[in-house]
């Protein structure tokens, strides 16, 4: 499938969402599907009444839909098109307690000097902390670990 406009993309999405949401066996629907045209981000809110089993633990279960449309896309041939898969906000309000912790403890680390390690995150989530500590003098961030375990540490700056 050739994708040079939106429409073929927001119709493969909405197909592809709406028959992997039957398959779950979760009662959810697509709220909202709208592009980013700037970023060709592509993101598809759901809402419904599991929409608490739809985040799962932590986004886990949210982050296993978002890596299934992503793989799929990449596979129908819309891989230049960025896809977000969203339930209820729960995104938005996750990166945001994101950034608030990790602004709060880079206060920390600035009155004592020490270091701090997060808890094991995404890549997404490990990026936006680094983004978020790039722009606070005195404090620096390095990813460690692999895998599933892999978290940001905070340290001050040399």
């Amino acid at each position: 499938m050739k994708t040079d406009d939106k429409i073929e993309t927001d119709v493969w999405l909405e197909d592809f969402l709406t028959e992997l949401l039957e398959l779950s066996g979760m009662d959810l629907q697509i709220e909202e599907l709208k592009l980013e045209e700037e970023t060709r981000t592509f993101t598809a809110r759901l809402n419904g009444p599991d929409k608490a089993r739809a985040i799962g633990r932590d986004g886990q279960v949210l982050e296993a839909f978002q890596h299934i449309a992503v793989s799929a896309a990449a596979n129908a041939g819309l891989a230049r098109d960025r896809l977000v898969v969203d339930v209820d906000g729960y995104r938005q309000r996750r990166d945001d307690r994101v950034c608030e912790d990790a602004d709060r403890l880079a206060q920390e680390i600035l009155e004592s000097g020490g270091t701090c390690d997060l808890e094991p995150m995404s890549p997404r989530e490990r990026r936006l902390v680094h983004m978020v500590i790039s722009k606070i003098d005195g404090v620096t961030t390095e990813s460690v670990g692999f895998g599933d375990d892999r978290f940001v540490r905070l340290l001050p700056s040399s």
